[in-house]
């Protein structure tokens, strides 16, 4: 029932439809569980590329293809049996060709950012780097106070753009960790947009599944024994063309007294 009213609720929504509820959410849970193992990569998975990222996860995702076609399974009755095995090999193949290899692109990055702690120099120049950014800010914010064209003339402007440079590093963390997940929200919504699209496709061309109503027939008693009770019926009944012609209707009996 729920699958069903979000196919309706997509159909109307005049935005884009939400994400993570195509399939119980199966991609969204998928790239978590992508998510969850990722600290599992090697440095020399990592400096492979994006193909060894790819297969890396590949791998995880034999196990949870059984779990897609069970998904699919009782989340698509709607649809014939030979329509949801096509719905099963098209999204089988959709995870496989553009889901995994776009999150072994955004993840390959990431990571590699990630554990150099988003820092552009090597971990034993972290401190140097961030003692740079903190010079930097400093000589900007002394360019700020002394441009003429920039209302800030007050000297304490030095001192707060140093202390910016000085957490540059810790903000472009959040940023990019921000950046990551948006990254990963669009590969989930794109991706349940075009499940949604395979599903429907097979829905309007003619892969409905006929099997409840089937069932609903063959449910019903069989209905010959009432119709030959009815035709008896009507055949003991008068004929209304050899009726008496002197039948006083029941208005009539009112106005002639009830007689």
């Amino acid at each position: 029932m729920s699958a069903t009213l979000d196919r309706i609720l997509r159909l109307l929504s005049p935005g884009r439809p939400r994400t993570g509820r195509v399939l119980d959410g199966f991609v969204d849970s998928l790239l978590q569980t992508f998510e969850n193992c990722r600290a599992g990569l090697s440095d020399e998975t990592l400096s492979a590329g994006n193909d060894a990222v790819a297969k890396f996860f590949a791998d995880l995702y034999e196990k949870e293809a059984a779990r897609l076609a069970e998904t699919i399974a009782s989340q698509c009755a709607h649809l014939s049996e030979p329509a949801r095995a096509q719905l099963l090999e098209k999204a089988d193949l959709l995870i496989r060709k553009v889901v995994i290899p776009a999150y072994a692109r955004y993840c390959t990055r990431f990571t590699v950012r990630e554990r150099n702690d988003f820092y552009l120099v090597p971990e034993s120049l972290h401190a140097a780097e961030r003692l740079l950014w903190g010079a930097a800010g400093l000589g900007l914010g002394g360019f700020v106070v002394w441009a003429p064209f920039i209302p800030l003339w007050s000297k304490e402007w030095v001192l707060v753009f140093g202390v910016g440079g000085l957490v540059f590093p810790n903000l472009r963390r959040v940023l990019s960790m921000r950046r990551y997940a948006a990254d990963l929200n669009g590969v989930v919504g794109r991706a349940d947009d075009e499940i949604w699209r395979m599903d429907m496709a097979l829905l309007t061309s003619g892969g409905a599944s006929t099997t409840e109503t089937a069932d609903a027939w063959a449910d019903q008693p069989s209905t010959e024994g009432t119709r030959s009770e009815v035709l008896d019926r009507l055949n003991g009944l008068p004929d209304q063309d050899n009726a008496r012609p002197d039948a006083a209707s029941p208005r009539d009996r009112l106005r002639q007294g009830g007689r």
